[in-house]
Parts: structure tokens; sequence; C-alpha cells
């Protein structure tokens, strides 16, 4: 599918979503056409956007293929929420420690977005995130996803300094 056809997609589901699910919603209790794993990443957004005090809204997109692994789209229109897609088969390889790091890294992406004149970076993504979850857990989640893609980076480009003056490798 072009990435066109997966925008598309990505929009009436957004749509989809915003009529039928209030924006600050959890998916708690038995809320129709919502895959279990959906409803878990949805979960993981609301308390960690309480823990980040973000309030914009954030809709869950399982996709079968996302070549990020995550990633988040701004909304297309003023008043839409923000879409977190994952990639399903990235997202069984996670540890329940590493999706709610992944998710922190992605809602520190929407934080950035929200509060101007900030420049959009993996850095400060994940200085953002690390304000709810450890810097082990997002060095995991870059392991995992750089061994996934067959390529290599640099933790300290990502995550910035260690505390105290370490270097990450």
């Amino acid at each position: 599918m072009s990435s066109v056809g997966r925008r598309v997609r990505r929009g009436l589901l957004v749509l989809v979503m915003a009529l039928l699910v209030p924006s600050s919603a959890s998916f708690a209790g038995d809320t129709p056409n919502v895959s279990p794993a959906q409803r878990k990443v949805q979960d993981i957004v609301a308390s960690l956007k309480d823990r980040l005090s973000l309030p914009a809204p954030v809709v869950v997109a399982i996709e079968a293929s996302n070549t990020l692994m995550l990633s988040v789209e701004a909304p297309a229109a003023q008043g839409s929420p923000f879409t977190l897609a994952v990639d399903g088969p990235f997202l069984e390889t996670l540890t329940d420690v590493e999706l709610e790091a992944a998710v922190a890294h992605e809602l520190g992406h929407v934080w950035v977005f929200t509060h101007h004149p900030y420049l959009q970076t993996e850095e400060l993504a994940n200085q953002i995130a690390m304000r709810v979850v450890t810097r082990e857990s997002l060095q995991h989640v870059y392991e995992k996803m750089w061994k996934q893609n067959g390529t290599k980076g640099n933790l300290l480009e990502f995550l910035g300094p260690v505390a105290g003056g370490l270097s990450a490798r």
C-alpha cells in the first residue's frame, strides 16, 4: 500500500476513533472493535499523558507494517488527535517496560510539537520520555529496533550523555 493510501486509511481510522471515543478515553471496559493490543497501548498512552501533563488527544493504530516501528503523526486538522502508529509484529517483541518506554518516546514528540518553539529531535523526545521512564528501558528499545532493522546507531546521539558525565556506547 502506498504512503498516501496509508495516510488516507489512518485518517479514516482517526476520524472514526474521534467520533466514537472521547479524547480522554483509556479504553477501559468492553469497547467494541478495539483489539486487546490496541487497548493495552491506549491505556499506556493515557497513563503517560497524565504523568507528562500532556492534554493533546492521541489515538493508537496497530498496523501490519510500520518501517519506523512506532511513529506519531500530527493532527490533520485542528482539534483532531495525534495518531500513534505501532508496527504489530514489533509490538509483540516488546516487554511491558520496553513498550512503555517506546510510547513515552513518541509522546515526547507530541510534547515537543505542542510546546513551540522547540525543535523536533530524537534526543529531545527521549529527554521528555526520561521524565517518566528509565534511560535503560529506552536503550533496550533502540537495541531491539536496530537489530530488527539491521542498523546500528549511537546511543549518545539519541539519549544524550549519561548523568554524571559517563558516556554511552
